[in-house]
């Protein structure tokens, strides 16, 4: 089978025809959902994490909190 996709032609990827694909997969665990922003504070002070920016995930505490399928 040595001409396996021989007849196919080069594909013209229209970047701008293409649908807006956006990467937001994460989906907050209901347990780290219900902490407060006193208790985020106090962990994240605990553990020494400085973090920066808006709409900063809460931090989880145990794999499950991952919530990977």
């Amino acid at each position: 089978m040595p001409d396996l996709g021989a007849g196919l032609g080069k594909i013209q990827w229209d970047v701008a025809s293409l649908p807006k694909f956006e990467k937001n997969f994460y989906k907050e665990h209901p347990t780290v959902e219900q902490l407060s922003e006193q208790e985020v504070m106090e962990f994240r002070s605990r553990n020494s994490i400085t973090v920066q920016g808006r709409e900063v995930p809460r931090p989880i505490k145990t794999f499950e909190e991952a919530s990977f399928p």
